[in-house]
This record gives C-alpha cells, structure tokens and sequence, in this order.
C-alpha cells in the first residue's frame, strides 16, 4: 500500500492484489497493481486503518457507481491485517463455496 494522494473529497492508494478469493462475475480486478479509494471522511476517522508496506485481507466492493477504477473502501468494507495462517483457510472456503453454486 502506498502513501494516498488526495483529490476531490477521496484519497487515491496505489496496492498490490496478491490474491483474489472472491469477486463477482463482472469484476475486472486482476493480481497486481490496483487502486484503492477511500473518503476523506473516512480517511479524518481512520476508518479503516491502513498503514503502507503492510499486507491487509479486504472485504468490500469493487466499485460504488461513482465511475471509480479499483476498490472503493466504505464503513461497510472489512481491513483486518493479513495473517500468513488465513491463506490455506481461505483456499478451503473457496473451494466449499464452488460446490454450492
């Protein structure tokens, strides 16, 4: 995660995805660079708290309709800090979740 650039009301973070365990069907949300936008509102409130150089697990949408490229962060999205552990537990959720389409 890199330093935000702020803009209009939204900070602009530049990330890297490493892994996708979900999206939807019309997502164009690749492994790599990517970017991240968060309200200032939000940001003033350090909700959520992001600190750059960290590994962070994202729960939230790609978009919010506002023609914004990317991850857009709301209070309803979910940051909690990577833990190496997760990744095998997330693998057996994806693979569960395939078999109840």
């Amino acid at each position: 995660m890199s330093e935000p650039t702020i803009s209009k009301n939204w900070a602009k973070f530049t990330m890297n995805i490493q892994s996708i365990y979900k999206r939807g069907h019309t997502s164009r949300l690749r492994r790599g660079p990517a970017t991240l936008w968060i309200h200032d509102n939000d940001l003033k409130c350090k909700c959520p708290k992001i600190k750059p150089g960290r590994l962070y697990l994202i729960l939230g949408k790609e978009n919010d309709g506002d023609r914004r490229d990317g991850l857009v962060l709301t209070q309803r999205s979910i940051v909690i800090e990577w833990r190496d552990e997760w990744h095998n537990r997330m693998r057996r959720f994806q693979r569960r979740a395939q078999h109840c389409d």
